[in-house]
């Protein structure tokens, strides 16, 4: 029972967290069994080579994402890299550190796939998506398992979306920022 009430009483507070969703990211959350996929996107006046350097711009990403406070890129072969990556993501108002290694598989200037390989994210794959057109479309597509998540399962929804939300608007800030747009 007081597990029951505790994660009743973290949902709540997950959920009455300002920011989530807000900004200019667009959201949109399903299950497909027990993957979670939340997108988020928006739509910007800068092209994709302002978008691409932006994603690529591995080293900076501390400078600008939220959460993110290293980012150092350990090997890179003929456009995948291995990256480590340490940061916090806010479990509703909670902070909880984490760090870990992830694999990035660049389509150049397309987009990106990205594979946690170590650490609590470790079964959490993203995408990047840069399509075409003006205005440009900057997507992001998180792909969580339920049953592997380090979230108790009633938060995961609401963390992932927020965590969604918060890397579409720092980098689509960015973008804009570095564009002069």
């Amino acid at each position: 029972m007081k597990k029951a009430a505790l994660a009743t009483f973290l949902l709540c507070l997950a959920l009455a967290q300002p920011g989530l969703g807000a900004g200019t990211a667009q959201l949109t959350t399903r299950q497909e069994g027990m993957i979670l996929v939340v997108e988020g996107w928006l739509h910007t006046k800068a092209d994709r080579a302002a978008a691409w350097a932006v994603l690529t711009d591995y080293s900076r990403f501390p400078e600008f994402v939220p959460g993110i406070a290293a980012n150092q890129v350990l090997e890179a072969h003929d456009g995948i890299k291995t990256i480590a990556q340490r940061g916090q993501v806010l479990a509703g108002q909670v902070p909880m550190a984490y760090a870990g290694i992830m694999q990035v598989t660049e389509h150049r200037q397309e987009g990106m796939d990205i594979q946690f390989l170590s650490g609590p994210f470790k079964d959490v794959a993203g995408s990047w998506r840069v399509s075409a057109g003006r205005p440009l479309k900057l997507s992001y597509i998180m792909r969580m398992d339920l049953s592997k998540t380090p979230f108790p399962p009633p938060l995961a929804p609401s963390i992932a979306q927020q965590q969604v939300s918060t890397w579409v608007d720092a980098f689509g800030r960015e973008i804009e920022r570095r564009a002069g747009k």
